[in-house]
């Protein structure tokens, strides 16, 4: 495990890909953000999309499964303090493949705590290099004891 004491601020990482199918779109569309252009391509055709395109929720949810549930990079996180500046750049579309690239900004001890707050840059790009979305989230991560 990634604990926090083996960040640094300024360490960058690049983890995936990840994507999600366009059954797996729809599904979240249809629970989550029902709006047509994430549900209907003859929708979405009509929007600045042009085509179905994913919920940024559903991309926001692909971006923390990249950094939580990485088996390459697995972070021992211990919850998610706070999301800032979260940005949708570009549409994400079915089958796209999404890497996020993390920096580490800051690591904090916070006192009586078994974990330290690290704040992380994310940015999220697809298989063109387009930048899809971008935050910052502030995450506790246990500390080796």
């Amino acid at each position: 495990m990634i604990a926090f004491g083996d960040l640094m601020p300024g360490q960058v990482v690049v983890l995936g890909p990840t994507g999600a199918s366009r059954d797996e779109v729809l599904a979240f569309a249809r629970a989550y953000d029902p709006q047509p252009f994430h549900l209907s391509d003859e929708a979405a055709s009509q929007t600045y999309f042009g085509r179905l395109s994913a919920s940024g929720w559903h991309t926001g949810a692909l971006m923390l499964d990249l950094l939580i549930n990485n088996p390459e990079w697995p972070l021992a996180c211990r919850g998610c303090h706070e999301i800032r500046d979260l940005r949708w750049r570009a549409p994400v579309y079915p089958d796209d493949r999404l890497s996020a690239r993390v920096t580490v900004i800051d690591c904090d001890v916070p006192e009586a705590q078994g974990a330290g707050r690290v704040t992380l840059d994310l940015l999220l790009s697809n298989q063109d290099d387009a930048t899809v979305a971008q935050m910052t989230a502030v995450l506790a991560v246990a500390r080796r004891i």
